[in-house]
């Protein structure tokens, strides 16, 4: 219990998102004791209102973005990074090794981790040999022509998350040749079966903790409004395995999607929290508590299903 006795001040990014909201109501079961501080870009993030103390800053690519973070690490005396955006991980992770000469425990991957897994060409290359991951290119005429002419090829942007940008052709022959269009995109084949997000929780020295699956039955947006918590031991260890080759520390969201013949298959890793990471609390594995060591017993997952709804916030 040593570091949830000195982690006093937490930081989130992005509180607007259901990732950082998911780790605010987590701590709130566990009755945190300290305070949670957020930033967003937004003043109306729904997360800002959550939290002990918000502060609007700059967008991520805004060049003042890290001069203002900084100031507010430095005034509130953070003592706990959590980001959970998929722009501002690079600024800390960037910034990392100084953080932690502060005394500031930044509980995310390394800058090149992040890197492998944020370009989903990259992530393919690094990967395709160990790991069952759909075909993947830069270049839509590297698809067999005799198999793919009648089955479904998706195109994504190489970096990004929530679905944006994404496309799905009924075959090869209905890709536009478009090469300006999808200069930086990938093209996959499409995986027509069940998909499923698994929350995986690493140390420090990328050793899995706990992984906890979930089927998605109902995505909106890229966020899940619907999913079943369930055990499959196959699906956790090759996430394990995947966290272990990357090299992932701390929080990561992972989503793999089912083959026609029912073989998951790896389409994105995300190293940070997820939007359904509340999900995993509400199964009784709450990584917040894993992670400031409150607890040193990890539960099994229960089996749940889990639907969500709006909530208002009067401000």
């Amino acid at each position: 219990n040593k570091l949830y006795e000195l982690m006093k001040n937490i930081l989130l990014s992005c509180s607007g998102g259901p990732a950082a909201i998911g780790v605010i109501k987590s701590l709130r079961d566990m009755n945190f004791k300290g305070n949670i501080i957020t930033i967003d870009s937004d003043p109306l993030s729904a997360g800002g209102f959550l939290s002990d103390s918000n502060y609007v800053v700059p967008l991520s690519d805004d060049i003042k973005y890290w001069e203002v973070v900084a100031e507010i690490i430095e005034n509130e005396k953070i003592d706990l990074i959590l980001p959970t955006g998929d722009m501002d991980i690079i600024h800390f992770s960037t910034h990392k090794e100084r953080l932690e000469t502060l005394g500031i425990k930044v509980y995310m991957s390394d800058l090149k981790t992040i890197e492998i897994c944020q370009n989903k060409d990259i992530f393919y290359e690094e990967c395709k040999d160990l790991f069952p991951l759909p075909f993947t290119t830069t270049n839509v005429n590297d698809f067999d022509f005799d198999f793919d002419e009648k089955h479904k090829i998706i195109a994504k942007p190489k970096r990004g998350s929530g679905s944006r940008g994404i496309e799905v052709f009924n075959s090869y022959y209905d890709v536009p040749q478009n090469k300006k269009r999808y200069s930086d995109y990938i093209f996959q084949s499409y995986l027509p079966g069940k998909e499923y997000t698994v929350d995986v929780l690493c140390d420090m020295d990328s050793r899995p903790l706990v992984s906890v699956v979930r089927e998605r039955l109902q995505v909106k947006a890229g966020i899940s409004v619907k999913g079943k918590v369930i055990r499959n031991e196959y699906i956790e260890r090759i996430c394990g395995e995947l966290c272990k080759h990357l090299k992932v520390k701390g929080p990561v969201c992972v989503q793999l999607k089912e083959s026609s013949a029912g073989y998951p298959k790896f389409i994105e890793v995300n190293p940070r929290f997820g939007g359904g990471t509340y999900f995993s609390t509400l199964a009784g594995v709450n990584f917040m508590e894993l992670i400031l060591n409150k607890t040193n017993y990890i539960n099994k997952p229960k089996e749940i299903t889990v639907v969500r709804y709006f909530n208002e916030i009067v401000v």
